[in-house]
């Protein structure tokens, strides 16, 4: 696969229409040490390049992505295409269509899922943008197999709000965000009803920041009702945690769990630059799966060098009635845009 895509994009790029080429990717490299506070440590390394081909004609875009994600001597994750997807308009309608990521809402339910065979339109109506979402398989932490969902979209009291609904799947959520007075907030509420067996879902989550001084700080909490039969959203992270969400930042290896492992997250944090570099502490109070209480603190330093992004953080759970969640995690990563 990797041979055919190499070869098609320099045929492409060979072609009188090379000017409407262009590649963009992004790689990252990380080591961590996972304490398990059981038998000692383990050693994660990572790495992955994501490359992005895109083409334009008119208002048509062409996307194609393909990564390699090995972090292990055997390459176990070969190179694979990962998307491929098409963007127009046709009149008034955005169209897009292919294999993509979709988030719902805010993410606080599903983060970047992948979709394949997807259709996505929208359209404006006046101050109101109404779309139409489906997908034929659903994958990672998609909401279901052969989804459609409609959704509702415009700007209220200066806030952006959001209204989707799956009539087929039984779920709604809604979505509002905005910025008062130098106060960011966030809310989101979803809820599925129960439909063929599978119980009722409710996930909520509020989230709000601002600044004093140098000082930026940000609360947030999350809200799981029934944390055993959540689907998975291992992309969605809290206050930029690099303890819950294995899969945000492509990979992270210091994470130890996800959002839907915990029936509640409440967390603050506070970070500030100094001396070009940002510093950034999160505390959280949480109640894992249905009744384990445990604490997260994390430390995470970052600085621009050499093109790129330097991550180091420590990050440390406490609490927790299994004892291989309350080891110290160290990690370093670099990450680059190009």
């Amino acid at each position: 696969m990797k041979k055919l895509i190499v070869a098609a994009v320099a045929t492409t790029m060979a072609s009188t229409s090379m000017a409407d080429i262009s590649i963009k990717g992004d790689a990252y490299i990380q080591y961590a040490d996972i304490g398990t506070n059981v038998s000692g440590s383990n050693t994660e390394n990572r790495k992955r390049v994501n490359l992005n081909v895109i083409g334009k004609s008119g208002v048509t875009t062409v996307v194609v992505s393909f990564r390699t994600d090995d972090n292990t001597p055997a390459r176990s994750g070969a190179s694979n295409l990962h998307q491929f997807y098409i963007t127009t308009k046709v009149g008034p309608v955005n169209v897009k269509a292919g294999d993509f990521y979709d988030t719902i809402g805010l993410g606080a339910w599903s983060k970047s899922a992948g979709k394949t065979d997807a259709l996505s339109l929208s359209t404006k109506v006046g101050p109101v943008t109404l779309g139409v979402y489906t997908t034929d398989v659903g994958g990672g932490t998609a909401a279901a197999s052969g989804a459609t969902n409609v959704s509702i979209a415009a700007k209220v009291a200066g806030a952006k709000v959001k209204l989707i609904n799956d009539p087929r799947a039984k779920w709604t959520d809604l979505s509002a965000s905005g910025t008062f007075a130098g106060i960011s907030v966030a809310a989101e509420h979803f809820k599925r009803k129960s439909v063929n067996g599978h119980p009722e879902e409710k996930i909520t989550l509020l989230h709000v920041g601002g600044k004093a001084g140098a000082i930026k700080w940000d609360i947030a909490q999350y809200k799981n009702k029934d944390v055993v039969n959540t689907h998975s959203n291992s992309k969605f992270t809290l206050l930029g945690s690099m303890l819950i969400g294995h899969r945000a930042r492509g990979r992270t290896a210091t994470a130890v769990a996800d959002v839907e492992d915990f029936s509640k997250i409440l967390g603050v944090s506070v970070s500030t630059k100094v001396a070009g570099s940002k510093i950034k502490a999160i505390y959280t109070k949480n109640t894992y799966s249905a009744a384990d209480k445990v604490t997260g603190a994390e430390l995470i330093f970052t600085h621009a060098v050499s093109g790129g992004k330097l991550t180091a953080n420590l990050a440390k759970f406490s609490g927790s009635e299994f004892d291989i969640m309350n080891g110290t995690n160290k990690g370093i990563r670099f990450d680059i845009k190009f």
